[in-house]
């Protein structure tokens, strides 16, 4: 299958100093003409960081804006403001100086980067308040040297200063005396790279809650080179910053094909997922501050303000197919061949209607187009024009060309298939992957079903020939079976497709990742009806924004048979119904019924979790386990549990009892069996219930993002005749996918019957008058405690009575001293224990069964 597009993150870092000391357009006039008037206007013309946040084409490459959003905006976009902008966006963050330069510190290994000590004090804190830099991050920010100090480095070892606000703040060192590879000047360039690269790595982990574990690999294809006198530029960027990011399982290298590298770099991840050699592999780039400023004469001679002074970066996730993202067509690749030519027709011919016509498709086909996104407001005042529109322009006319559009049609199809540019002239930033973000999300909500991404380079500027080169590839819809989409071949077919609806509103990561879950599940032949604001393509809909009104159509839906099950964020069910939840335990990966995790099966805590056994059992029969092995979690009333369900066995209930994992065996299971699924359903009461399966669900991703399992459950009680399933808040897609697959399978397996049948079993068996003894033991142990016991002369005791309820020792401890047996109550290995001597061990056994605190 197809690799498929995951993640797409963003970041930029607002480095207006480093316009001024480091862009290359201001260091080489700095030599070739020292005392230009634009070397004096410049500071003049540099942003605040509040403007850059404002400044519309940055909201665009955050996600704040879409593209169409920013083309609303009249040019020029410069002297336009966003009201009420955000630094934080959809896919990213814009970083302001102070926190970038610490970031930097954090990015060198070798004590390169020197900062002041007031300088490193500011950054460290504002750093801390960054809630994507973890602690251990934060810790690698030294105290800081004496600006003495660090101007010493400057004037004698030829440090590269670090400017904020015009002052001096710190320095990056030379690495090497000789070595002009290692020297301040490209080290600082290369950390530079490296911090924006990272982050943009740690950014896009966090916008997604990918667990940074699961990366394999990592490719980095930014336009710096890493390296010594002996191998310029053999080094590697991707490890390096994936060592920051936390990758500790991920390995990497670098690709490099000046601004077509992203676009190389992608297919190339894209081949290695689709191949089985690695499962998740990140692209990514850091920026540079050679380009800053770059075209800043032109942009002061205009009166405007320097529009190039970001660093930006970007992440993007490839990874196996998971039915649902964005697949990449690794055999749609267009090729700027090494005899192609370098004309503009040759190129975009080899680029994008050669792989077209290969799988049969007309340049029209492919609905929106991304090469070179540069912004329009930076390259038209320095006379290159609007790119954008250039490349589209281009493309359009060998649409032409080939037939596949009528000349009178050109300008429409600029409009409809191409795009504004809003990406900073950082070369390879630009160059396709802006748009990946705005991509996969227009494609998975259904409002376009492909797109090419174009990466072109110019290989002459290095020097070492005069070609050309390019490439490109497709993304498209996920090709997996939508089944929902034909209710009329269920009739046909004879085919039961469960209709399971899904409230999307309440979701802590909001409704795209709710649909999401249902996108995966209806891939297993299950029709999914979404009750919120937002739907999907393929998905059926019911609209509101009201979470009230939410569960208001959730219930019609159910009553009038419309659907057979329900899942949503919360219920209020009657006293007497909980949920069963369903988790994959980490040991063995086995499966396991946690009975219950909300609701309330009774007002009595061991009574709740007698009736929660049954429904276990109901749950795991419902799933297809003929007959399920029932555990009870050692939580307060264990011991009381295990006798009432022994009662009913005796009965003639059959309850099919499993054995702890641990030496000394029995039904009352410990925490190694919670992890070792020793028991097919284990019984506990709701509140545990709750925090384990929050911990099964997310125990492997920091637990803000529940990614593994099922959710709640279904709601069981006698005579509760709703198919209501409950997914938590933090539940991520994997999780909602879980709970809408574990609907259908119970509606398939007709649990409303297996729940009636179940329930007379039981009540046949003698159930209600179990529960009234539970209730009576309970008052007579109470009117007990109330009676003054006073304790035995005091012997040896060395025999431990163990299975006693730790709610229920001392009481224990008080029957065996009516009756002479002097008894201490402890805890030993296994919990808590009575202690008594070996001549009255039997004897205290004997009347502790009695009264109900152990079992025989």
């Amino acid at each position: 299958m197809n690799s498929v597009l995951k993640a797409a993150g963003y970041i930029l870092a607002h480095t207006p100093d480093m316009v001024i000391h480091n862009g290359t357009t201001q260091t080489t006039e700095r030599v070739v003409n020292p005392d230009s008037k634009y070397l004096k206007v410049l500071k003049d013309h540099i942003r605040t960081y509040d403007e850059v946040i404002k400044y519309p084409p940055n909201q665009a490459y955050i996600g704040n804006i879409t593209p169409q959003q920013l083309k609303e905006y009249d040019m020029p976009w410069y002297d336009k403001e966003i009201p009420n902008a955000s630094k934080y966006g959809k896919f990213g963050e814009i970083m302001p100086q102070e926190e970038f330069i610490g970031l930097m510190q954090i990015c060198d290994v070798f004590d390169l980067v020197k900062l002041e000590k007031n300088f490193a004090s500011l950054t460290k804190k504002l750093l801390s308040e960054n809630k994507l830099i973890s602690s251990d991050l934060i810790e690698k920010i030294k105290d800081g040297e004496e600006l003495q100090e660090i101007k010493k480095f400057i004037e004698e070892e030829h440090a590269e200063p670090l400017y904020n606000k015009g002052e001096i703040v710190g320095c990056v060192k030379n690495a090497h005396d000789v070595d002009q590879n290692l020297s301040a000047h490209v080290l600082f360039e290369n950390i530079v790279s490296k911090a924006s690269c990272s982050f943009s790595i740690i950014n896009m982990l966090d916008k997604y809650n990918i667990n940074k574990d699961d990366i394999d690999y990592v490719i980095d294809c930014c336009e710096e080179a890493c390296g010594d006198m002996n191998q310029r530029g053999g080094g590697n960027f991707a490890k390096a910053a994936a060592e920051i990011a936390g990758l500790n399982n991920a390995t990497g290298s670098d690709v490099r094909g000046f601004c077509a590298g992203p676009a190389h770099a992608i297919v190339h991840a894209s081949a290695l997922v689709k191949s089985g050699t690695f499962k998740n592999v990140i692209v990514c780039a850091g920026g540079s501050t050679a380009k800053l400023g770059m075209n800043g004469k032109d942009h002061v001679k205009k009166g405007m303000p320097i529009l190039e002074d970001m660093v930006a970066g970007f992440a993007i996730l490839i990874s196996e197919n998971d039915k649902v993202s964005p697949e990449i067509r690794n055999d749609m690749v267009g090729r700027h061949t090494v005899g192609t030519g370098s004309s503009p027709q040759a190129v975009i011919t080899s680029l994008v209607s050669d792989p077209l016509e290969k799988a049969g498709l007309k340049i029209t086909d492919i609905e929106k187009y991304s090469a070179e996104m540069q912004n329009p407001d930076i390259t038209k005042p320095a006379g290159a024009g609007d790119v954008p529109m250039a490349n589209y322009k281009m493309i359009g006319a060998l649409a032409v060309k080939k037939g596949d559009l009528e000349r009178k049609e050109l300008m429409s199809f600029i409009e409809n298939h191409g795009m504004v540019g809003w990406a900073p002239t950082q070369g390879h930033i630009p160059s396709g992957v802006p748009y990946l973000g705005f991509a996969r999300q227009d494609i998975m909500n259904g409002k376009i079903k492909n797109a090419m991404i174009i990466g072109k380079g110019s290989l002459f500027l290095g020097r070492m020939t005069n070609l050309f080169d390019g490439i490109s590839f497709v993304i498209e819809e996920n090709s997996a079976k939508k089944f929902n989409e034909v209710e009329a071949d269920e009739n046909i077919l004879d085919i039961k497709i469960p209709k399971i609806a899904i409230t999307t509103l309440g979701s802590e990561h909001g409704e795209q990742n709710v649909l999401e879950g249902a996108l995966r599940a209806m891939k297993s032949n299950i029709s999914v009806t979404t009750i919120g604001s937002e739907t999907a393509t393929g998905l059926k809909h019911v609209e509101t924004s009201c979470e009230k009104e939410a569960h208001e159509l959730m219930e019609n839906l159910l009553d009038s048979k419309k659907v057979d099950g329900a899942v949503t964020m919360h219920y209020p069910f009657p006293i007497g119904v909980s949920t069963v939840g369903r988790v994959v335990t980490p040991s063995k990966g086995k499966e396991m019924f946690i009975a219950t995790t909300t609701g309330t099966s009774s007002a009595g805590r061991v009574e709740g979790m007698v009736k929660n056994a049954i429904y276990g059992i109901i749950t795991a029969k419902a799933c297809g386990i003929k007959n399920p092995t029932v555990g009870i979690a050692n939580v307060d009333g264990a011991r009381q549990v295990e006798i009432a369900l022994k009662a009913l066995k005796e009965n003639g209930y059959d309850i099919n009892f499993a054995s702890s994992d641990r030496a000394d065996g029995g039904v009352v299971m410990r925490g190694n069996d919670l992890m070792t699924a020793s028991a097919d359903v284990m019984v506990t009461d709701s509140l545990t219930g709750n925090l384990l399966i929050k911990l099964f669900s997310a125990y492997n991703s920091g637990g803000k993002y529940e990614s593994v399992g099922y959710g709640y459950g279904p709601g069981i009680g006698k005579d509760f005749n709703k198919l209501i399933m409950i997914i938590s808040r933090a539940s991520g897609a994997p999780v909602i996918e879980g709970a809408i697959r574990f609907a259908a399978e119970l509606v398939n397996n007709g649990i409303h019957n297996i729940s009636k049948e179940e329930f007379e079993k039981v009540e046949k068996a003698g159930f209600k008058e179990v529960l009234q003894g539970l209730k009576k033991s309970r008052i007579e142990s109470a009117v007990a405690t109330e009676e003054k016991v006073e304790a035995p002369e005091k012997e040896v005791v060395t025999e431990q009575i163990s299975g006693i309820d730790v709610m229920d020792l001392e009481d224990a401890v008080e029957v065996l001293w009516k009756n002479k047996i002097y008894a201490e109550s402890g805890m030993g290995c296994t919990g808590p224990i009575v202690l008594v001597s070996s001549a009255n061990l039997e004897k205290s056994k004997e009347l502790l069964i009695e009264a109900k605190y152990i079992s025989e």
